[in-house]
């Protein structure tokens, strides 16, 4: 059906035609009074000049052709496969890899006329091919209704028919999915519904660290469809059976059994957990489950040596009596006594200045890389060379001072507490050997500075230096048992002062660079799941930190390089890793702009997942719930299916007019009209008129 239509509405061109016409007539009035042209030129010469202008108006209200015809829409029949592994896992799966396809196909092909029939796979992910390869590792429905519900919006959607064996594995359970009410879903149940013995391990739980020396629990959930005799469960590593449980009954459903394991060698340790039955199962790749625990040696040897008895003394040892593996021991130095100080891992000195032996092995544990607490006291010499060792520069030393402690808001190497900086404030003060001038070495940090008379002076009291990258630290002064009374008699306990120590000595405790960045990242990560990595950042005190930037490079088997840059969540750092193809990587995973170099290698691998493995029963009870205005079936019923979708086809159709609008000016006929205003012009010119 065609129709001329304009811009304007129609009567603006009677309008513009009477227009022209009044133009035209007081044009040539004139001519006529005159009475020089015959009337039949005068009226051509008029006629023309009219129909110039009338096409003129014409024109600009835009005239268009619409021609409009009815379309008749067909219904889409989207036919919805199961790609995923279990199909082909059952006992007929010989038809499923040669022959299923074609039966689908003749079935698809036996609708084309009456649908509009398209076809989708559907597994861990959504795909257009219509060869069904029954490879998905797992299988979804939440992504099918997703990609449903987003593409076929709005569209002539009318039936879906989904074939599956109903064994739900990622995504929401099928009773809580649903589309529009006016698509009709039948289901196509296929798959083994035979269920077989089976024990299935369904998860094995442990805590990711443990304690060098110490056991820790791995348990184990089993469940069984059917009751068994006589079963074995086997913890294992590096193919040696570590522990064997026999249950003598274990009745169908869940059950949980512990393994007790003893932490005794450093490192990450992988398990792998096998229950055995004396039945034949038909399905044993789920039989088997791995884990790994990560062994952690917290333990320190810490030596308190003294020159002398000092309350002091006490108050150290008060202070790290519940410090975790740790040993603390006490030597009051004898200079008969023989220390080997090789044995210890950090050692405070008291008044070491007081004795020259001590002196010599403070010395030595510069030489063996030994960290170190110094507490010089209130008395050194003059101007003694041996200050140096005690991160001391030329310091003129007379007599003594009292001073009290303030923390240095700068130092940054470990977190301040706002609770320390209230109390340690206000403790009673140090007795200092005195100075005017307190030189330090270049590399020194200091954590606490001098107060004399609530003035905050620009002398160190307590700090921190390097030498061949071992921290030490050094404490002008005597008296820190005052500061544990003064805490006591106000909360009738010192947490403050405690923890401030156990600070400092966790600060001086030598850390490897790589310990300082721990990385969790499984060993084998399924292909149809991102792999999942969490890092954690500690500075110089083992305290965590984010205020750095964690960089992943990682390589696959082809050379081919990869980076991704690290985000932080709360206290730690995490990257999820999608998309990654089967085989082996290398991992490199840096903190970047660090002192030093503190970096993780690794290897991970991607391997098939086995989550289609772990139940292949097919669940067409399930399956059932999802028929929407329709029916299950199955594949011997695929003709009656198909004479109920070809008889109700024609009532899904949908009409609608489609019109394609040309516009006349496109149109090559107009340049006739272009002769008009020419033919005036050489009618006049021919009569001697302008």
């Amino acid at each position: 059906m065609n129709q001329l239509n304009f811009d304007l509405p129609y009567y603006f061109l009677f309008v513009f035609i009477i227009i022209s016409f009044i133009i035209s007539w007081f044009f040539y009035r004139k001519d006529k009074e005159e009475n020089y042209l015959s009337k039949t030129t005068l009226l051509i010469l008029f006629s023309v000049r009219w129909l110039t202008l009338s096409f003129l108006s014409f024109i600009l209200m835009n005239p268009k052709f619409i021609n409009s015809q009815e379309i008749v829409e067909k219904p889409i029949l989207l036919f919805a496969q199961d790609n995923s592994k279990s199909i082909k896992s059952n006992s007929d799966s010989i038809f499923y890899v040669k022959s299923y396809q074609d039966t689908i196909d003749h079935f698809l092909a036996s609708l084309s006329n009456n649908y509009d029939v398209q076809t989708v796979a559907f597994g861990d992910k959504i795909t257009y091919d219509s060869s069904f390869l029954f490879n998905e590792n797992s299988t979804n429905f939440s992504l099918l209704y997703e990609h449903i519900k987003n593409k076929y919006h709005s569209t002539n959607l009318s039936d879906v028919i989904i074939s599956s064996d109903g064994i739900v594995n990622r995504g929401k359970d099928l009773s809580y999915l649903s589309l529009s009410p006016n698509i009709n879903f039948n289901t196509l149940l296929i798959g083994d519904t035979i269920e077989y013995d089976d024990l299935i391990i369904k998860s094995i739980k442990n805590n990711k660290y443990a304690l060098l020396k110490n056991q820790f629990p791995i348990e184990v959930a089993i469940f069984s469809n059917r009751n068994f005799k006589n079963i074995e469960i086997q913890l294992i590593h590096k193919s040696k059976v570590l522990q064997n449980k026999v249950i003598k009954n274990i009745q169908k459903g869940f059950s949980k059994y512990t393994f007790i394991e003893q932490a005794d060698q450093k490192g990450k340790k992988d398990y792998t957990v096998v229950v055995k039955s004396k039945k034949t199962e038909k399905n044993i790749l789920n039989n088997k489950g791995q884990t790994s625990v990560e062994v952690i040696d917290y333990s320190q040897r810490i030596l308190i040596l003294a020159s002398c008895v000092h309350p002091d003394i006490g108050t150290l040892n008060w202070a790290l009596e519940d410090q975790m593996k740790s040993k603390v021991t006490t030597i009051i130095f004898d200079t008969k006594q023989q220390v080997n100080i090789k044995e210890y891992d950090l050692i405070i000195f008291y008044k070491p200045n007081q004795k020259q032996e001590l002196v010599n092995l403070v010395k030595k544990t510069r030489e063996l890389t030994i960290p170190s607490l110094s507490i010089l006291g209130n008395n050194l010499d003059y101007n003694s060379v041996n200050n140096s060792i005690f991160g001391l520069g030329p310091n003129i030393f007379k007599g003594k001072n009292e001073v009290s402690a303030s923390l240095n808001s700068k130092f940054k190497s470990f977190n301040l507490d706002l609770n320390w900086e209230n109390t340690i404030d206000n403790y009673p003060p140090l007795s200092i050997p005195f100075s005017t001038n307190y030189q330090l070495i270049a590399n020194a940090n200091i954590l606490l500075y001098q107060t004399i008379n609530s003035i905050k002076m620009k002398y160190p009291l307590l700090y921190f230096y390097s030498h061949q990258n071992t921290h030490h630290a050094t404490l002008l002064g005597e008296g820190i048992w005052r500061w544990k009374m003064h805490e006591f008699s106000l909360k009738n306990k010192a947490p403050v002062l405690k923890n401030f120590i156990k600070k400092i000595i966790q600060y001086l405790k030598k850390t490897e660079a790589k310990k300082r960045l721990n990385v969790d990242i499984s060993n084998k990560s399924f292909i149809d799941q991102p792999l999942y990595v969490i890092a954690e950042y500690y500075n110089e005190l083992m305290e965590v930190n984010t205020d750095v930037e964690l960089i992943m490079n990682y390589t696959n088997s082809n050379g081919d390089q990869f980076s991704k840059k690290m985000v932080t969540n709360n206290q730690y750092y995490e990257l999820n890793v999608d998309g990654l193809d089967l085989g082996d990587y290398e991992y490199e995973i840096s903190v970047i702009a660090t002192e030093n170099k503190i970096n993780k290698k690794g290897s991970f691998s991607i391997i098939n997942s086995q989550r289609e493995q772990n139940n292949i029963v097919a669940n067409h009870q399930k399956m059932r719930s999802l028929n929407q205005n329709g029916k299950s079936h199955y594949l011997k019923d695929l003709n009656l299916l198909m004479n109920q979708l070809k008889l109700s086809a024609s009532k899904k159709s949908k009409t609608h007019l489609e019109s394609d609008e040309k516009p006349l000016i496109n149109n090559k006929w107009y340049a006739i009209f272009l002769i008009l205003p020419f033919l005036e012009w050489g009618i006049r010119k021919s009569k001697g008129l302008k």
